[in-house]
Formats: C-alpha cells, sequence, structure tokens
C-alpha cells in the first residue's frame, strides 16, 4: 500500500503525529511505503512563511487577537470564505506531488491542505480516498471540507459536534485519538527505568515541557513550583531553545535534572508523577498514554484553551493560576487525587491511534480496488 501524508509546520504536533503514523504504517506491512511531504511548504516561500510564522507571531505575540480569529472562523463566515478560496487555489500546488507518488491513499494532518484536498478531490484531479486526522481534542470548522472521504477524531463528543455542528455525515468520522508513536504506549517498570535516568524513584518527580513557554514566563512558573513543592525532584525539558536551557543553568538547584532535546521524552513521562506543559494536543496524547496527570499553565486563546478545557473537565488535568506553586503542591501531595487522574487518562483513551487508522486505510483502498 502506498501512502502519502501531508502535514505542516505550524507547530511540531501536525509533523510529529506524521512521524508517528509513517512509523507504523511501514512496521504494519512489509510492502507498505509511506512518504511524508510538508503540504504548507509545497505552497512556496512566502505562502509558507505567511501561515507557519504568522501563526507563531498570533499566538505568541497577539493571543488576543489569535483567539479572536480562530473563534470567528469557527462557522461560515467572510473570513472562512476567503481562507477556503485562497487555501482552494493552492491545491495546484500539492497535485504535482500526488501524482509523481501515485498513492494508494492519502492522509492529511492540517486543515488548510485538508481544504486543499478536498477541492482536488471534487475537480477529480485525485482519485484516491483522502483521510484527514485532527489533532486537537475539539471540532473546528476550518478542518470540514466536501470531498473528504473520512475523518479521524479524539473523542465520541468531537463525533458528535462534526455531525450536528458541520453536517459531517457521522458514519465518515472515527474517534480513533491522535497518533502517537509506539513506545509511549508502553509500559515500563518505574523503578529500574528511574534508575537508568538517574532519578529516585522514590520521590515526587515533576517534568517540564517547557521549550514551547514564554522564557520569562516559564523561569517564574519553574521557581514558584520547586520554591513550594517539597522534596520533589524536577526534569526540566527546554528542547532546541539554547537560551532557555541556559537561563535554566543559573537557577537549577541539585534537584532538577536540566536537558535540552531529547529522543526519550517518554522514559521521563513513564517516570513523572505531573507533568506541566501547555495544552498541544500531541503532548497532550502522550501524556495521556503514559497515564500522566497534567497541570496546564498559559494555555493560548484558541485550540489550546479548548484542549485546555475538555481535558480539566475529564478529571485529567488541573489550570494553573496565579499561585502555581501552592497549586502543584496540593496535587503532588495528594497521592488519591494524582492515582484518580492518572485512571481518567486511561479512561479518556481510545487505544491504538496509528492501528485503528491504519486498519481504516486497508479497507478504503480494499473497497476502492
Amino acid at each position: 500500500m502506498k501512502i502519502l501524508i501531508f502535514t505542516a509546520s505550524t507547530g511540531g504536533g501536525h509533523k510529529r503525529a506524521a512521524a508517528a503514523m509513517k512509523e507504523y504504517f511501514e512496521l504494519a506491512g512489509k510492502n507498505n511505503e509511506v512518504k511524508v511531504v510538508d503540504g504548507i511548504a509545497q505552497t512556496g516561500k512566502f505562502y509558507n512563511k505567511f501561515i507557519c510564522g504568522g501563526y507563531t507571531v498570533l499566538a505568541k505575540k497577539m493571543p488576543r487577537f489569535y483567539g479572536r480569529l480562530y473563534r470567528s472562523s469557527d462557522r461560515e463566515s467572510a473570513l472562512n470564505n476567503f481562507c477556503e478560496r485562497l487555501n482552494r487555489s493552492k491545491g495546484k500546488h500539492i497535485l504535482p506531488v500526488i501524482n509523481e507518488f501515485d498513492p494508494d491513499i492519502i492522509v492529511c494532518c492540517h486543515a488548510f491542505i485538508t481544504i486543499m484536498l478536498g477541492d482536488l478531490k471534487l475537480k477529480g484531479l485525485i482519485k484516491a480516498p483522502v483521510v484527514s486526522v485532527i489533532t486537537d481534542f475539539q471540532a473546528h470548522y476550518t478542518y470540514v471540507a466536501d470531498g473528504i472521504d473520512h475523518y479521524i477524531v479524539s473523542t465520541d463528543d468531537m463525533v458528535r459536534d462534526m455531525s450536528e455542528r458541520y453536517g459531517v455525515d457521522p458514519s465518515k468520522v472515527h474517534a480513533y485519538g491522535i497518533p502517537v508513536f509506539r513506545k509511549f504506549l508502553m509500559t515500563p517498570d518505574r523503578g529500574e527505568l528511574c534508575s537508568e535516568l538517574g532519578l529516585d524513584p522514590d520521590k515526587k518527580t515533576i517534568l517540564f515541557m517547557a521549550g514551547s513557554f514564554g522564557v520569562n514566563e516559564v523561569l517564574d512558573v519553574y521557581k514558584d513550583i520547586v520554591s513550594k513543592a517539597g522534596d520533589s525532584q524536577f526534569v526540566v525539558i527546554t528542547g532546541n531553545n539554547a537560551h532557555l536551557y541556559k537561563r535554566f543553568g543559573a537557577i537549577a538547584g541539585d534537584n532538577t535534572k536540566l536537558l535540552m532535546f531529547v529522543n526519550n521524552v517518554e522514559d521521563y513521562m513513564h517516570c513523572s508523577d505531573l507533568i506541566i506543559t501547555k495544552p498541544g494536543g500531541l503532548t497532550v496524547s502522550e501524556s495521556l498514554q503514559c497515564r500522566l496527570p497534567m497541570a496546564i499553565y498559559s494555555a493560548f486563546p484558541g485550540q489550546e484553551a479548548e484542549n485546555a478545557e475538555y481535558l480539566a473537565g475529564e478529571g485529567v488535568a488541573v489550570m494553573l493560576g496565579k499561585n502555581p506553586g501552592a497549586e502543584v503542591y496540593r496535587v503532588i501531595c495528594d497521592d488519591d487525587r494524582l492515582a484518580a487522574m492518572s485512571e481518567n487518562c486511561k479512561k479518556t483513551l481510545s487505544g491504538n491511534s496509528c492501528e485503528k487508522i491504519y486498519n481504516l486505510l486497508e479497507t478504503l483502498t480494499t473497497q476502492k480496488g
């Protein structure tokens, strides 16, 4: 089976979901050929920079304005009509990639590319089935496009929303969850893993995924939590943010393991009792797979805020306010509450998303013949 996956660089979640699916699909069948393409990048440097760079600027520098744009685009509107026309016009840029690879099926991880693919499908320019994967915990109007054969969503509530709010045939919407790498599904021995990582298995461990925070913001949160979290140990992962790593290095004590980008974040999740993070869809899904309770700080208006609201409602996360140290202390010292949150993580999951998506792709390609 030849599978073409389209992704985009508006945040790391879309690319990580695509990579997780590629890994699983290649292992699932020795004859499978899987190609991942940044669809927005195919449209040209200007549009790619406008979309990906614009998202970063708006979300970080003008979050309230971004939130208004996000809400106003979640319905039929002049703004949405303009975005749809613009993205439909960009479909011609991804068509050569499709024709060259000649896939049996196409998977898409970004709303704008979904619009492009839907338009190409309606025009009869592509024949392969198209499956759209939504990497958040709330549905949104921009993901809905005529011509798309099936949608993958995170929850049963999203299935209902796609049907009732956006008019999508519910038989085309599947609550399979957000794709994550296989390694997050493992259940290693915590004690042995802590020893391997240089952590004390008898201490509460708090994990900071700090790379996506503003520098001053996350440093203030860290200092407040460290001052009030008792005899806990901390793991801080700054990703590729070298400036943040240096700033942390100036204040981190002996109770903190400071890391930049790591390839085994799942190991630190499995060893942790609580994660301090922003509510991006992929980090959240990976945390859920590791049964790791979450403390969420500073969600951008839009999909992050909606993700946070959903997670708090499911009892797997707490929202941190003006006194994050005191709030984290109350959670980390309450073993019953941590156990309940971890159990809720398990209940929130829908199983192995990649496996379910792959089974759907096999069914669709078989039907297509």
